[in-house]
């Protein structure tokens, strides 16, 4: 956790060392993250970064502090949820998800871990980790297991359409508390809430909602006012109590941090993955 310490304004910072980074293999990881965090600024459902910088041996993100939590606990202290509730929550998805896929990129790990919950009650999506910013022809195993579309599991390349998958998966969970479909757990036949989850677990990723049609307007989303949804104006239904704390705050010294890193190195060759990687949003 770090603070300006000019507008008090708080930011939780990423720090992620380089030779890790290098020897794990995720060195194009780290800069596709950087510049979701970036562009995610663009939508007021994702999480954003604000600043990147970097040392010698060190990368730092300058995330917004979200001090409410993530979706899942949301879940367990408050779900099942309700029908109105649930389609709340699920069109500002709706709203995040569609801005990440029109700038090309896919999540490839929406959970409700991954959605963190504002202090007025909004959500945003968050950890970009294992985004990808070419949409067409995927391949490769990402994820997390429950969560993830078949194509995936199965190995087959896929596109965009694992995130409406994942979708599915959150959606039937905040209605029924379970991961799992199970057709007998909805008894209503006048809110769609059955139907549209049937339509985003569709094994055929050609055929699943959101990539073969216009999923604001399944009949799910009936009544729902989507400039109000992007505009913020739509009431949440839950206002959460911010976590209390009292962070002890040490000033960021970057001088001494660069002393300390003096005597290691890294090849001019590996430094270059990083070029480019500092910025101010």
């Amino acid at each position: 956790m770090a603070e300006d310490t000019e507008t008090r304004q708080e930011f939780a910072v990423k720090i992620i060392s380089k030779r890790a980074l290098l020897a794990g293999g995720d060195r194009l990881d780290v800069m596709v993250e950087r510049r979701v965090l970036q562009l995610a600024s663009g939508s007021p459902f994702l999480v954003h970064a604000d600043f990147g910088f970097q040392t010698k041996m060190n990368v730092f993100l300058g995330i917004e502090y979200m001090s409410c939590g993530d979706f899942y606990q949301l879940l367990h202290w408050k779900g099942p949820l309700d029908v109105t509730s649930a389609r709340f929550y699920a069109a500002e998805l709706v709203c995040g998800i569609q801005f990440l896929h029109s700038k090309g990129v896919i999540h490839r790990d929406l959970k409700p871990e991954n959605i963190l919950v504002a202090e007025t009650g909004h959500i945003k999506i968050t950890d970009y980790g294992l985004a990808l910013e070419n949409m067409h022809g995927v391949t490769g195993f990402a994820g997390t297991m429950g969560y993830m579309a078949p194509e995936i599991m199965d190995e087959e390349e896929y596109n965009a359409g694992v995130d409406w998958f994942s979708l599915g998966v959150i959606l039937n969970e905040m209605l029924t508390s379970e991961c799992s479909y199970h057709p007998t757990l909805f008894d209503d036949s006048s809110s769609g809430a059955k139907d549209i989850i049937e339509w985003l677990l569709q094994e055929d990723p050609v055929q699943r909602l959101g990539v073969n049609d216009n999923i604001r307007e399944h009949p799910f989303f009936q009544g729902i006012d989507w400039v109000s949804v992007e505009a913020l104006r739509m009431a949440p239904p839950y206002i959460p109590v911010p976590t209390k704390h009292k962070p002890r705050f040490r000033a960021f010294k970057l001088d001494k941090i660069q002393a300390a890193e003096a005597a290691l190195s890294i090849t001019p060759e590996d430094q270059a993955v990083f070029r480019g990687f500092s910025f101010i949003n």
